[in-house]
């Protein structure tokens, strides 16, 4: 075991819970591991609903790396020289697992300091990790959105690119493919609220949450931005895939026989992701889009590139005076 003082483990822990990123902080424990035990490496796998791990994140010879998911992940657990310590959520499901890989391998008093660790690791994740889900549907939320946009499209790339294409439904092809946003608005959803009381209402966003996590593949983002509004993150081959991506969507939900209030349809608006893109040009290019298809009889698929080519909008600006999300507000003060 590499000797630490107190005051140093303490900096450490102090360490590995300054951040608020999910997976900063698994590098950060990472790497606090490596300090404590100098292991030959460690790497934390996650792990899916169905309880089949996913992908991995490793440090190996200080070196952080992102490596596919082996097929001996039971035997490479069980080795003698493979201590494994099981994250886990607040309702005690298996998140994933953190492995750590040494010979000799961990003492009985390292593991008890290595458990003492992750109990606190295990705590903060949790905490992190309710920051940043919306309660009522279990989706990301708009704070996580602002934080995370740039990062998460590096993450989106890094998992296809990493072989997770071929564990999906919808396939994405050899090429470099591209990235889609797409804001999702409940058409006349003040209306179901005041007809059906909010408990009623409530029970649709998070039916059209569930809808949403089955249309779209794990690796795609979701967020919810408040209200009745949602945000799709995608990658796909291209322009046409996107057009059926979410033209599946518009028709799964208005295909589905909501408790009580029947029948429940969505307007959205889709712009492309491109690498000079920021946030708030992104969101006013949805939103532009949007506010078209709630005004051209809702229920529809717009996309900003087409509207502007056709010359049914102008080019949104950054810098200019329109009001993010006006398309929102107009279906609020609709009859």
């Amino acid at each position: 075991m590499v000797k630490q003082s107190p005051p140093e483990v303490v900096r450490m822990i102090a360490a590995l819970t300054d951040h608020r990123d999910v997976d900063v902080l698994e590098t950060s424990l990472l790497r606090t591991v490596a300090d404590l035990f100098a292991p030959d490496w460690a790497a934390i796998f996650h792990i899916s609903a169905d309880e089949a791990p996913e992908f991995a994140i490793a440090l190996r010879d200080g070196v952080i790396s992102h490596v596919a998911f082996p097929d001996s992940f039971s035997h490479l657990v069980s080795a003698a020289s493979v201590t494994a310590f099981p994250i886990m959520s607040r309702t005690r499901r298996v998140l994933g697992y953190l492995l750590v890989h040494r010979v000799p391998a961990l003492s009985h008093d390292e593991q008890a300091m290595m458990s003492s660790l992750f109990r606190i690791y295990d705590n903060y994740l949790a905490v992190l990790k309710d920051s940043q889900i919306d309660r009522l549907t279990g989706l990301l939320n708009r704070h996580t959105f602002d934080e995370q946009l740039d990062r998460a499209l590096g993450l989106i790339r890094r998992a296809y690119l990493e072989g997770e294409r071929g564990k999906h439904k919808r396939k994405v092809g050899e090429g470099n493919g591209s990235f889609f946003l797409g804001e999702i608005d409940i058409d006349h959803f003040k209306c179901i609220n005041d007809k059906f009381g909010h408990l009623y209402g409530d029970e649709v966003l998070i039916i059209l949450a569930r809808i949403l996590q089955s249309t779209f593949r794990k690796t795609d983002l979701i967020y919810r931005f408040g209200g009745e509004e949602f945000v799709v993150i995608v990658y796909v081959d291209d322009r046409n895939d996107a057009d059926m991506t979410f033209e599946r969507l518009r028709r799964s939900i208005e295909n589905h026989a909501f408790p009580q209030v029947s029948k429940v349809t969505v307007s959205i608006g889709v712009t492309e992701i491109q690498e000079t893109s920021i946030p708030v040009e992104l969101l006013g290019h949805a939103d532009q889009a949007l506010y078209y298809a709630k005004t051209h009889g809702r229920n529809q698929v717009s996309f900003y590139e087409t509207l502007v080519a056709m010359n049914e909008i102008s080019v949104y600006r950054a810098a200019n005076d329109m009001t993010l999300f006006s398309a929102v507000e107009l279906d609020r003060a609709a009859p």
